[in-house]
């Protein structure tokens, strides 16, 4: 019997006329193993794994003659272990190992799903912090300050504040004012203060959600205004206006007031000037209107209270005040009735002259058109013409406008003056005197020794009228018609000179006495007495 090997060599020299019956196993590709029991990969694994020895050369060991060619030995892989489920499906259906680019696409893929989801949460996690510090962080008010004032009142004002549901307001002592509902107005009035005062506040937004919760506090402090000044008065002082007004409790004061031309013009007062504060160089006979406010020093800002209202005010004329000693006894000697047509009014002006004395003649308008020389020399010797109408035929209400202001008139035609006083006939004296007098810009004077020389016509009576009941600041009443009147002058007037007595015109001794000139429509009786 022949030998297996000696039946593969005559096989193999028939040229394949016969048929090896025996069936030899191939070794599995490199990379596949078959699985325990398994007869056979099916068709379509079979031809991948021939597609697979096919495509990758395998390096063959040449054989020895005589013997066949020797496959190098295939490694095989451990059989991977596979769940039931992938062993029941058919090869046809498991998925080709991803090649390169695929694997580094599914990389990316996962990265943008991992950096989507951290910027998704960051998304979140911002959103509720926003919402957290909206409604539960409480930010510092902002814009507090004290948006108005009055005199006893200021107005608190600011913008609202996030995460705040109420408002605490304190004042400078730390009292709290004011719990309130920061869905109300941003704003909050306090009253009852007082006027010219400075006041601090503070504020702090407040959330009471779970635990009640403050932000820093702001602050702001202003001014209340002052007080408008009750009252204010102007007279006359020199030649400028002496103002007065009651001090509200301002830091200082601001005086307003129109000059001559119209034109408005302001001076800075200081607290203690409440008491008197003059306004020097005013324009004599020129009207003015004066206002007065107070006023605060904020820092660099002035708080002002309101206007007074307008006090209106003539200026004076200041008497020439040159050799009058106020510190030494005076009387005014005066002369109605004027100019006469003899030779009494030159004599009394001699004798004045003589004890330098000076005197105030109240004459007529008719007659002092009719004699204008004499008018003019009692001007020259620096005496002071006064108005007593135009006839002096009308008494107390029969007195007319026209009396008076015709009188100043032909007065100042005559001597190029016009009359700086006035005497109402028989001393009687109306509203309308007063007040045509206030227009014509004359004070008005009565007496305080009436010698009735009109009636005695005696020299002697005259004299013990005077020397019997002189005393300082008398205006003494007396006419230039007549020559005992004249008489007597010329021995009343060396009396009083030796007695110390200066004498001097009305004007000079109101001012003298008073510190001011005298104010038109005013009656004097004396340097001190008006009615």
């Amino acid at each position: 019997m022949a030998s297996d090997r000696d039946k593969s060599s005559n096989i193999g020299q028939t040229g394949g006329a016969a048929v090896n019956t025996r069936t030899r196993r191939r070794a599995p590709a490199a990379g596949r193993h078959q699985a325990p029991g398994r007869h056979a990969a099916p068709a379509g694994k079979a031809a991948k794994q021939a597609h697979v020895t096919e495509s990758m050369p395998v390096k063959r060991v040449p054989a020895a003659e005589g013997e066949p060619a020797k496959r190098p030995p295939v490694k095989e892989d451990k059989p991977a272990k596979q769940t039931p489920a992938v062993q029941s499906q058919p090869a046809s259906v498991i998925p080709p190992p991803a090649a390169a680019g695929e694997k580094h696409h599914h990389a990316m893929s996962k990265k943008r799903r991992r950096r989507n989801t951290l910027m998704l949460s960051g998304l979140i996690f911002a959103v509720a912090a926003g919402f957290f510090l909206a409604n539960f962080i409480v930010t510092r008010v902002k814009g507090f300050q004290v948006s108005s004032a009055t005199t006893d009142s200021q107005v608190l004002s600011w913008e609202k504040s996030r995460g705040a549901d109420m408002y605490d307001v304190y004042d400078g002592s730390g009292t709290l004012l004011a719990e309130l509902d920061a869905g109300g107005p941003t704003q909050y009035t306090v009253e009852d203060l007082k006027g010219g005062t400075v006041y601090d506040y503070t504020i702090v937004a407040v959330n009471s959600f779970l635990t009640k919760h403050t932000g820093p506090a702001a602050a702001c402090s202003a001014y209340t205004l002052p007080e408008t000044v009750a009252s204010l008065t102007a007279v006359n002082s020199g030649t400028g206006a002496l103002l007065t007004w009651e001090d509200c409790g301002a830091g200082g004061y601001e005086v307003e007031y129109t000059d001559a031309n119209g034109a408005e013009k302001t001076l800075d007062a200081k607290a203690s000037d409440a008491g008197g504060f003059t306004i020097p160089d005013l324009q004599e006979g020129a009207q003015y209107m004066f206002n007065i406010r107070g006023f605060v020093q904020d820092g660099g800002e002035r708080i002002y209270s309101g206007w007074t209202s307008s006090e209106t005010f003539t200026a004076l004329r200041a008497a020439d005040m040159t050799g009058v000693d106020v510190d030494k006894p005076m009387v005014a000697l005066t002369f109605d009735d004027g100019p006469d047509y003899e030779d009494y009014t030159e004599r009394i002006l001699a004798v004045l002259k003589e004890y330098g004395g000076h005197a105030t003649f109240f004459q007529c308008g008719r007659t002092s058109a009719e004699l204008p020389e004499k008018i003019s020399l009692i001007v020259q010797e620096g005496h002071e013409i006064g108005c007593h109408t135009y006839n002096h035929n009308h008494y107390g209400s029969d007195v007319t406008a026209d009396d008076i202001i015709s009188a100043d008139d032909a007065i100042e035609q005559a001597c190029g003056q016009r009359p700086t006083a006035f005497r109402s006939p028989g001393g009687m004296t109306t509203d309308l005197i007063r007040d045509v007098c206030v227009d014509e810009r004359m004070p008005i004077y009565y007496w305080s020794i009436d010698t009735q020389d009109w009636k005695s016509r005696n020299a002697d009576s005259v004299c013990h009228a005077v020397m019997d009941y002189v005393k300082d600041g008398d205006i003494i009443l007396m006419h230039n018609v007549y020559e005992s009147t004249v008489e007597a002058a010329e021995r009343i007037i060396p009396f009083l000179a030796e007695k110390g007595y200066q004498m001097v015109t009305v004007s000079q001794l109101v001012q003298a006495k008073t510190g001011q000139p005298p104010v038109p429509g005013t009656q004097y009786v004396t340097a001190a007495i008006t009615n």
